[in-house]
C-alpha cells in the first residue's frame, strides 16, 4: 500500500476552501436559503476531499480495501454519488411543485368560474 502524504499547500489550499464553503453554507441556511438536507449534502462536497487530505492514511486504507490503487478515485466516486443524490431531491423538489402549481392554477380557474357564475346571477336578479 503507497503512502505518498499530500504536500503542506495542497492542505492549506483544500483546508482553506472547505472552510469558506462550509461558512457560505452555513450562512445560506441560516438564512433560510437552504434547508437543513441541503447542507448535510452540499457540505460534504468540501468535507470529503479535506477528509482525504487532511488523513491520508485512512484515505489509502479506504482505497486499499476497496480495491482501488488511488484514493482520489474514491473520493471522486464518493462526491458523484453525493451530487446524484442532490439531483435527485431537486428534482422531486421540482415535480413536487410543477404539481401544486398545475393544482393552484385549476383552483384559481374554477373560483374565476364561480365569481363569473355569481355576478351573472346578481346581474339577473337586480
Amino acid at each position: 500500500m503507497t503512502t505518498i502524504l499530500p504536500s503542506v499547500e495542497t492542505v492549506v489550499v483544500i483546508s482553506a476552501f472547505a472552510l469558506i464553503y462550509m461558512l457560505v453554507l452555513l450562512r445560506k441556511t441560516l438564512q433560510g436559503k437552504f434547508d437543513l438536507y441541503d447542507f448535510l449534502l452540499l457540505s460534504t462536497v468540501a468535507i470529503l476531499p479535506a477528509g482525504f487530505a487532511l488523513f491520508p492514511r485512512l484515505a489509502y486504507l479506504i482505497s486499499h480495501l476497496t480495491g482501488v490503487v488511488f484514493p482520489f478515485v474514491v473520493m471522486f466516486g464518493v462526491l458523484f454519488v453525493v451530487v446524484f443524490a442532490f439531483m435527485h431531491n431537486m428534482t422531486a423538489r421540482l415535480h413536487r411543485l410543477e404539481r401544486q402549481n398545475c393544482a393552484l392554477i385549476q383552483e384559481q380557474s374554477l373560483l374565476a368560474l364561480e365569481l363569473q357564475a355569481k355576478e351573472r346571477s346578481s346581474r339577473s336578479v337586480g
